[in-house]
């Protein structure tokens, strides 16, 4: 037989074997006990192992050896005395081009005034804030609790910062136990009938005790009783568990609001709040940290409660803000007048931004990813006018992966949306961090999910508690990093 006749046939088996595959279900044809499978084209012409990335050199990476992860809540000091500011940059980790934050035109300066409240976070009167705004990576606190630790041991400060009341994933670094009757209203939500309103807060959410009333019903005639218990999480990190201050930010009730508090059981004070339509804040200071909290309301109209912080009275608060589906979009539909008071009054110095994963899945070409990035650069001016003071920083998507064929590969226009949104945070004089590259790059998710033990779960999508501790340690080096550089050229 010819040459040519010899690969006539070859391609005529091909082309019919191809055929077959397009017939045969994609997970094969079931014969009695016999299971026939056929590849596709792809797969019998280019056949290779799923792609795998080494991340030997990240998974080395550990932030400084300064900063300790766990101590116990008794050697947690609940306030920094005030002392002079030292910083030992020699003990820091080596940080690669691929870790390194992203910074504007105008360079390292639009973090200066950040880096300059940290030197002098330990003697201020009040803690300097940080803000970290994401999507479901960040729920329970996740990613956050070990950057806050990290800061907090650095330069002062205790205690997991602004939480809800109420909450979808339970928040890891502190416990909170709830009466009945508690609802939670979220700005990802479809508002109820009754909502005539947008004023969600800080936090993308409130809660109620009673329920929501049109302007025109007045409140029930029923006195209502709500509580609220605060105790330290023994299982997170100590600087978490220690704090000296609780600070609640609620009002718009329509009736007499009485509210009080008991520590470790003993009633330390009642007073009775008048209706208010406006943001109300109450503090309470404590000498050491409470073994519990309860915070009482009673009324027939519950206030919209936007959250409590805990916190020492100096050093650094950082707040975990989760939003499971966000993609950045909800804070157009917030109050702004209500977030930039919020704001004010937490005082904020950093706003982190960690979003991009969830618009991936609807994305149907680059032109769309352009178009997400530019959204989000109109979104980072609007914070810009709220905060003109603080530095803004926007963390970029990780690796997320789909399965094609029996390989797992990196979601298509991930990348399109990475250099969308670096574009339009440097583009607004914001810092960018690349987790993507971080992580490794392209198909780096692969190796994260099969690293021993696991840094991301099964759905090629999500951190394992031990993934999201390594990003932390990821961002908080180039942070870190950069501050060392700040401090150094000050000398």
């Amino acid at each position: 037989m010819s040459p040519g006749r010899v690969l006539g046939f070859l391609i005529a088996v091909l082309l019919v074997l191809a055929l077959v595959g397009q017939l045969l279900p994609s997970d094969g044809l079931r014969i009695g006990g016999l299971e026939l499978g056929f590849p596709s084209v792809r797969e019998a012409l280019f056949a290779e192992e799923e792609a795998a990335v080494d991340i030997s050199d990240i998974l080395a990476v550990e932030a400084d050896s300064a900063a300790t992860d766990t101590i116990a809540v008794d050697e947690a000091l609940v306030d920094t005395a005030a002392k002079p500011f030292v910083f030992d940059a020699s003990k820091l980790a080596p940080l690669e081009d691929r870790i390194r934050l992203h910074f504007p035109e105008q360079g390292q300066s639009v973090l200066h005034p950040f880096f300059a409240s940290l030197e002098s976070a330990s003697s201020r009167s009040r803690p300097i804030r940080i803000l970290h705004y994401g999507d479901s990576q960040l729920e329970g606190d996740r990613i956050t609790a070990y950057v806050r630790n990290k800061l907090q041991t650095q330069f002062g400060g205790n205690g997991p910062g602004l939480v809800s009341v109420a909450d979808i994933v339970p928040h890891f670094s502190v416990a909170r136990e709830l009466s009945d009757g508690w609802e939670r209203y979220s700005v990802m939500n479809k508002k109820p009938k009754a909502q005539g309103h947008d004023r969600f807060g800080a936090l993308s959410s409130f809660s109620r005790f009673t329920p929501i009333l049109p302007d025109t019903v007045p409140p029930d005639t029923m006195v209502h009783t709500a509580t609220i218990t605060l105790r330290p999480e023994r299982k997170c990190f100590g600087k978490a568990q220690a704090w000296s201050a609780c600070r609640l930010f609620y009002g718009w009730h329509r009736a007499p609001l009485t509210l009080s508090l008991s520590i470790d059981g003993v009633e330390a004070g009642t007073e009775l709040v008048e209706p208010s339509q406006q943001l109300l804040v109450r503090d309470w200071r404590f000498e050491t940290t409470p073994k519990e909290v309860v915070i009482t309301m009673k009324g027939t109209d519950s206030p919209d409660v936007f959250g409590i912080s805990l916190e020492g009275r100096n050093g650094v608060a950082m707040d975990n803000i989760p939003a499971r589906g966000a993609a950045g979009y909800e804070f157009r539909r917030s109050d702004q007048a209500l977030l930039a008071r919020m704001y004010a009054e937490l005082d904020v110095k950093l706003l982190i931004l960690q979003y991009g994963g969830n618009v991936l899945p609807n994305l149907q070409s680059k032109e769309e990813a352009e178009q997400y990035g530019r959204f989000f650069s109109a979104q980072i001016a609007r914070f810009k006018r709220m905060l003109p003071e603080a530095g803004i920083i926007v963390i970029g998507p990780s690796d997320m992966s789909i399965k094609e064929g029996e390989d797992y590969v990196t979601r298509p226009y991930l990348e399109d949306v990475r250099d969308a949104m670096k574009a339009g945070a440097l583009a607004q004089g914001a810092v960018f961090w690349d987790m993507y590259d971080a992580m490794g790059g392209r198909n780096s998710m692969v190796s994260w999910v099969k690293a021993d033990p696991p840094l991301a779960a099964e759905d090629y999508t999500h951190f394992s508690p031990q993934g999201a501790r390594k990003v932390g340690e990821l961002f908080y080096t180039a942070l870190i990093n950069e501050f060392a550089a700040y401090h150094q050229a000050r000398q």
